[in-house]
């Protein structure tokens, strides 16, 4: 079978030549974007965080019992404390996995908080 008109069927094909560099194999690199910051810890946030402290540490941080009291620490040696626990320096049995949860921003916002409390 012979075509008519090859003219059509040489255009197509040209195009299809044409196109072929637009068609990449590889994808493009995508451009490096910073993370996000993130946003300032408020007051009122440092609050929620620290409160949840005074469960096991007494209203207010004053213990009632064996577990530790926080009234009357300096925010660097809160913090002191919390890094240790988070970074395993300092044994624990429920601290360590509660400071793990906490950036250290977070962990500097609660400690400035329960400083407060004299």
């Amino acid at each position: 079978m012979t075509l008519q008109n090859p003219l059509p069927t040489l255009l197509l094909s040209a195009m299809c030549l044409t196109a072929l560099p637009a068609c990449q194999t590889t994808p493009p690199t995508p451009a490096k974007t910073e993370a996000p910051k993130a946003a300032p810890i408020t007051a009122a946030a440092a609050a929620n965080m620290g409160n949840n402290c005074f469960t096991c540490h007494g209203p207010d941080g004053r213990s009632p019992g064996s577990i530790p009291s926080l009234n009357g620490q300096s925010a660097e040696a809160v913090v002191k404390s919390m890094q240790e626990f988070k970074s395993g320096a300092r044994a624990s049995t429920v601290m360590g996995r509660q400071a793990k949860g906490y950036s250290d921003a977070e962990i500097a916002a609660i400690a400035k908080y329960i400083s407060s409390f004299k």
